[in-house]
């Protein structure tokens, strides 16, 4: 009897030690099997994260690049303007600016522009520099007013440094004569070619 109880507790207990042998290798076998997909998921996320660090980190560098592409070609286009323009005044403005002092020059382009200008309209005024008036006898300012038979009218302003204004009877538009005007003028006409010579198509 004894020995039928020792043989059961045995057999028991080996069946036992079996079967938690079994579970623990069953457990350590999900345990790896986790593990391993905890890892190759967390490499996953890794490389996912690392790949778009990379990109943005990318993508910022061609941001700023574009960035200081921009500004650099936006920095010698002005830089270009800027040369351009003193060129273009240093040329133009001292010479128009000397011939609008040039009495002779300023009356013999008031006759013509008068002339053009009658073509348009029949009647309008002058306003011409205050400088100028002492220039301009009597026969002159009659000979402008005939250009119009006699309805033209013929101011002096003070405020006008050189030069002169014409504009129709009614008002509507007023057009100046004065050498910063004429300069302005030439300059648009001029300031493609004077990049063009200065920079080359650059």
């Amino acid at each position: 009897m004894n020995d039928q109880l020792q043989d059961l507790l045995k057999r028991v207990y080996e069946e036992g030690v079996a079967k938690a042998n079994a579970e623990a290798e069953k457990i350590i076998s999900q345990a790896k099997e986790q593990a391993e997909e905890t890892i190759a998921k967390a490499k996953a996320e890794a490389e996912a994260i690392l790949k778009d660090a990379e990109k943005k980190a990318e993508d910022l560098k061609k941001n700023t690049q574009s960035d200081l592409n921009m500004a650099y070609n936006h920095t010698l286009t002005a830089l270009k303007q800027k040369i351009t323009d003193l060129v273009l005044s240093e040329a133009l403005n001292t010479k128009l600016n000397d011939a609008f002092n040039d009495t002779e020059f300023v009356k013999k382009l008031i006759l013509e522009t008068l002339t053009a200008w009658r073509e348009n309209t029949s009647s309008g005024t002058i306003i011409i520099s205050e400088k100028m008036k002492p220039h301009l006898d009597e026969f002159y300012i009659k000979s402008l007013k005939d250009i119009f038979d006699g309805k033209l009218k013929v101011d002096f302003s003070p405020v006008m440094k050189q030069g002169f204004i014409i504009a129709p009877e009614d008002g509507t538009y007023k057009i100046k004569f004065e050498g910063d005007d004429f300069a302005n003028l030439f300059k648009n006409y001029l300031r493609p070619r004077t990049k063009e010579i200065l920079f080359g198509n650059q």
